[in-house]
This record gives C-alpha cells, structure tokens and sequence, in this order.
C-alpha cells in the first residue's frame, strides 16, 4: 500500500517541482545553483531545478543514465512544461537554452 501510494505521489511532487522552476523572478544570487540555464518567453529556468528534475529522474528509475543526449531531453521537458503553463505554441516562442550551464557533476 505504501509504495503504491508513493509511486502516486511522486509524479506529482515533479510536476510541482518543474513548474515552479518556470517563474517570472529573476534570480537574486550569482551561485551556480541559481544560474537560469533556459528562458522560456522570458520566463526562467533556473540550474537548480534542472538538477532537482534529473535527480528525481535518476531516484525514481535506477537504470536512467545521466548523458548528453539524456539533458536536452530533461531541458525539453522543461520548456514545454514552461510553455504549457504559459499557453504557447513552440514555434511561436521566444525559447533560449545556455548549454554552457547544462553541465551537472
């Protein structure tokens, strides 16, 4: 019963989690973990909850590897998470992606 229900909840603290990594506030520190790492229409994404998404990415499925290929799928997930919140289509999208911060260690 108990990881039933985890199993549950643990999309829906993601979920959480990625929105309210697409916020309109600007970060107000110069540490890495507060670096906006992708705009969405002048939204941020910000470094922190990238890493936080891929984090519970890696918790809640052990086989996932952390790759190049595995970040931009993160990073689109995203923006169209941004996007979908925002109400916007792709293609008519302001979207900016600084890969020189996508490097998690």
């Amino acid at each position: 019963m108990g990881d039933a229900l985890i199993m549950r909840i643990v999309p829906i603290i993601l979920v959480i989690f990625l929105l309210l990594g697409c916020g309109k506030e600007k970060p107000v520190s110069t540490r890495p973990a507060d670096k906006v790492i992708a705009t969405v229409n002048g939204e941020p994404i910000y470094l922190k909850d990238f890493k936080l998404a891929l984090a519970l990415r890696v918790r809640d499925d052990p086989t996932f590897k952390i790759a190049p290929n595995t970040l931009d799928e993160q990073i689109d997930m995203m923006v169209n998470e941004c996007l979908l919140l925002q109400g916007k289509e792709k293609s008519k999208s302001d979207i900016k992606i600084y890969t020189e911060l996508l490097k998690v260690r």
